[in-house]
């Protein structure tokens, strides 16, 4: 969007159309003198007629305009800032920051003041704007979208975390853009992955460094404002109705949390809208293999971006899901790494180990041909070596269930290609 002048833009306010740079900075010097003299008791509805106007004025291309609205600006903050008491005029400003062909400047100084204003408005305010947030959010820039997502969940967290009212869930019902649902449950999903970490460092498995900024603001959540917005969005996606191939991973990561309350929950939602789900369905297999696997070995990928693989919690559950899955057995190289992850990988337990043979069973007995020319011969080869380096002192009940689905993965791989043998 280019920048337009204050006679000619549509974000201007009625008051600065037709008004000439010079007529408008005296406007702005007459304004900014009020806004000394206005003591503290008076100073909120002068801001809601103030704040949208000054902003506005960005419109103009004018130096000296831009440095009084900037000096106007520097003052409210330094008067509201340490004051939460003293509300901002959000609505004004949310209409402001929406309207078509809105100055870039005037939406960038438009949103952090929405972000501030969010924190001291009522509940109510903040329960009925904030589904209308994410109607057209996939078309907005990247920063805001991710500014815009934190706001909305931190409403979500606040206002939802035991029940959503029918008006506000017949709102979020209302954001019917495929694109811009697909990039809430997205957001969602992250803040579903991500867990409190020791102070002594860790990361949150699932997620990479971008994806946990995005959900924190590069601000530790408290575990409690953690709790209550991951149940605050399970009720708002159950209202929300949408296919169960949308949500099923939502619901997966919420059934392994590290909170019990979130837990039964997610269990619960799985059972009840998610249950449905087409298990073959390649788009949400596709989420589910990122969910396992991660993005570590893409070398193209930059660490910053790098998706970190699940949790052993949240393996396990994959991995049961996967072994009821025939497009999972033809989704090479995404099985290869699956099978590999369990079988070999770092930190791996007995239990993944165990899935991850039972899953090569699976594999082997539903994959193409075309699949298993590609994954069979390196598959054996480590099922060859696990066995030659089995040994008694690890003959307990789990690795006994490791050889015994090792040589069923064998039998059935030399009746589909004797030839290997």
């Amino acid at each position: 969007m280019a920048e337009s002048s204050s006679s000619s833009s549509s974000s201007t306010a009625p008051a600065l159309r037709a008004k000439s740079d010079t007529e408008i900075e005296e406007m702005l010097d007459r304004m900014l003198t009020r806004l000394a003299l206005c003591d503290d008791s008076n100073l909120e509805p002068l801001l809601s007629k103030l704040l949208p106007l000054t902003i506005s004025s960005l419109s103009s291309q004018a130096i000296a305009v831009r440095n009084k609205v900037l000096e106007i600006l520097s003052h409210v903050n330094k008067r509201v800032k340490l004051q939460s008491d003293i509300g901002l005029p959000l609505t004004e400003l949310w209409k402001l920051y929406s309207e078509p062909g809105a100055a870039p400047m005037i939406r960038n100084f438009c949103i952090v003041y929405i972000e501030m204003a969010f924190q001291r408005v009522d509940a109510k305010v903040k329960e009925d704007l904030a589904p209308e947030l994410l109607m057209n959010i996939s078309k907005l820039p990247i920063q805001h979208q991710e500014i815009i997502l934190r706001i909305i969940v931190k409403v979500i967290g606040e206002c939802h975390s035991r029940k959503i009212a029918d008006e506000v869930a017949a709102k979020f019902k209302e954001v019917r853009n495929s694109q811009d649902r697909e990039l809430f449950i997205e957001f969602c999903l992250h803040t579903m992955l991500y867990q409190r970490v020791s102070q002594s460092g860790g990361f949150p498995p699932g997620l990479s460094v971008t994806q946990v900024n995005r959900v924190t603001g590069k601000q530790q959540l408290q575990s409690n404002e953690l709790l209550l917005r991951k149940l605050g969005i399970l009720n708002v996606i159950e209202a929300m109705e949408l296919d169960p191939e949308l949500v099923y991973p939502l619901y997966i990561a919420a059934s392994v949390d590290c909170e019990e309350p979130v837990v039964k929950r997610g269990e619960e939602l799985l059972k009840k809208k998610a249950s449905s789900a087409s298990l073959d369905d390649l788009n949400l297999l596709k989420k589910l293999f990122l969910l396992f696997n991660g993005t570590v070995g893409a070398e193209s990928v930059d660490s910053e971006s790098r998706v970190s693989p699940g949790s052993h919690a949240l393996k396990a559950k994959l991995m049961s899901i996967f072994c009821r899955s025939i497009a999972a057995a033809n989704s090479f190289p995404s099985t290869l790494q699956c099978i590999f992850g369990c079988v070999y990988g770092n930190g791996t337990t007995s239990r993944l180990k165990q899935l991850g043979m039972e899953f090569t069973v699976w594999v082997f007995k539903h994959a193409k041909i075309d699949q298993l020319k590609l994954m069979g011969p390196v598959i054996l080869s480590g099922i060859m070596k696990s066995l030659d380096n089995y040994s008694i002192s690890e003959a307990d009940a789990s690795a006994r269930e490791v050889k015994t689905y090792a040589f069923q993965a064998i039998g059935l791989l030399a009746q589909r290609m004797p030839h290997l043998f």
